[in-house]
């Protein structure tokens, strides 16, 4: 099995554009200690490991006071919120925006792999405003996951959208994704 990886745009996204003027030189150390370093140029992709204690690293620094699902939850937000500034998410979310909700969450899948070379998914349709997504997302990374979910549904203009974590294992977890219809 190849070495999963993130593509430098999701750091971008992230820890560049998301998170611009509150990267804290304490937390651009504790980055720089996981393999992280904002100081230079970004490299192409980053180990899934790395990434995974980038993420650890900045919801501890940025949101000691909540619980850790809670802080991924607003890294996964601000992680959307900050790719749609970047070349690539610009260009994503232009098409997808078009589509709705609905048709937006089929291309979950598309939208991932253009930021990671791992992820798949299955959908399944619980209503017309309510699917069930399985990924192979592992870890604590998938509250990050889930709140990345829930922006990405407001970007591509649902109403009153909500994430659920359903079920998960060590490898893989199913979110019950929900919006109001139109």
């Amino acid at each position: 099995m190849p070495e999963k990886l993130v593509f430098e745009h999701t750091l971008e996204g992230l820890f560049v554009r998301g998170l611009v003027g509150r990267v804290t030189p304490t937390l651009r150390e504790r980055l720089k200690e996981v393999g992280v370093d904002l100081e230079r140029k970004l490299q192409p992709a980053y180990g899934f490991d790395t990434w995974c204690s980038a993420v650890r690293v900045a919801a501890r620094e940025l949101h000691p006071d909540v619980p850790n699902d809670v802080g991924y939850g607003l890294l996964g937000e601000r992680m959307v919120d900050g790719y749609r500034e970047t070349v690539l998410g610009r260009a994503a979310f232009g098409v997808i925006q078009l589509l709705g909700p609905r048709r937006g969450v089929g291309r979950a899948r598309q939208m991932f792999r253009s930021g990671n070379n791992y992820t798949e998914t299955r959908l399944e349709d619980v209503s017309p405003t309510e699917v069930d997504l399985w990924m192979n997302e592992a870890g604590t990374i998938r509250y990050f996951t889930r709140g990345a979910l829930l922006a990405g549904l407001r970007a591509v203009g649902a109403r009153q959208p909500e994430v659920h974590v359903r079920d998960y294992n060590d490898d893989h977890v199913t979110y019950r994704l929900t919006w109001r219809g139109s």
